[in-house]
């Protein structure tokens, strides 16, 4: 039965394309809006559907049409461009999420696999960040996000969709183009590798939670060949191998890796509040006992993956 994946040629999603496709699966359905293909221009044997989740009566139609197995629902307006527009947020993150879900429950989808973010806590959950930490979010992204996660474990409830839901920290990976505020984690590395000197806006100390994008697309795939039985808490919290390296022992591995890397710490004092936030220490425990989840890229293995990406596939990231 076909495979519907949403947000498929961003940046987790076409991850989570190449790795069903290299797993045998033949009938994978591709739901884009912006219709960059960069990430996915190189794949065959799937098929494209330009949509804009926030446009509810195409979105129902394409699950009506294609009745999938799954639903992989990566699709979102991110941190920054949800700020700077938060109507258009609520539009396609929230209505959008609804229309998908909605449309799973009419014509039968069996699961539903749902992308979520450590966005969806708020400042005064305390740290470490568990997947009970109180969520109340001041960004309208992470509202978004939470009403996503409520109205996927209701639908669980209420008409046994297969709901489950990842949270997921900064992911780390090449080609990140959207602006956030953890985007450093990706460009320290891309721009020293490019040649081109970068200032990371954070102290050297700072220890974001980061989880590498092949792992990140490959923890989304695991979760949801989980056995149902073995998921009791339903949206979940994960982290990369712990502990989480600072961004000054990222950077250190980068000029290891690029003698001449030229990498310097100036801290914004207007992103630290945000920063401090972010970087509270995440406690997955509930993935790695109720599914298996066991991350294994070290900094060291995430740089030099991240640097082979971008030396064989310069197009696929340019």
């Amino acid at each position: 039965m076909p495979i519907l994946i949403t947000g498929g040629t961003g940046f987790i999603g076409a991850e989570v394309v190449r790795q069903l496709l290299a797993d045998g699966e033949t009938d994978i359905h591709v739901m884009h809006h912006s219709g960059n293909f960069q990430r996915i221009e190189d794949t065959s044997r799937i098929t494209l559907i330009q949509a804009d989740l926030a446009d509810i009566e195409r979105t129902t139609a394409i699950v009506a049409d294609l009745r999938p197995r799954v639903i992989y629902h990566l699709g979102a307006m991110l941190t920054v461009p949800s700020e700077g527009d938060p109507q258009a947020s609520v539009r396609t993150n929230v209505f959008g999420t609804y229309a998908l879900i909605e449309a799973a429950r009419l014509n039968g989808v069996a699961q539903f696999l749902f992308s979520s973010s450590i966005g969806a806590y708020g400042p005064d959950a305390e740290p470490p960040l568990t997947d009970f930490s109180p969520q109340r979010p001041v960004t309208i992204y992470g509202t978004g996000k939470v009403f996503c996660e409520l109205l996927g474990a209701y639908y669980k409830s209420e008409y046994g969709l297969d709901y489950r839901g990842l949270r997921f920290p900064s992911v780390i990976g090449p080609g990140v183009k959207t602006p956030g505020p953890l985007q450093f984690t990706s460009w320290v590395i891309e721009e020293c590798a490019r040649g081109h000197a970068y200032t990371v806006a954070a102290p050297a100390e700072t220890a974001v939670p980061v989880v590498y994008y092949k792992e990140a697309a490959q923890a989304m795939i695991q979760l949801g060949r989980a056995p149902l039985k073995d998921i009791q808490t339903v949206t979940y919290l994960i982290n990369g191998l712990q502990p989480t390296p600072t961004i000054g022992e990222l950077a250190e591995v980068v000029r290891q890796k690029l003698p001449g890397a030229q990498i310097h710490f100036k801290p914004d004092p207007d992103k630290q509040p945000l920063l401090k936030v972010l970087a509270r220490p995440v406690d997955d425990n509930r993935a790695r006992l109720e599914w298996g989840w066991h991350p294994t890229y070290t900094p060291q293995a995430i740089v030099d993956d991240f640097l082979a990406e971008l030396s064989r596939h310069p197009q696929r990231y340019a």
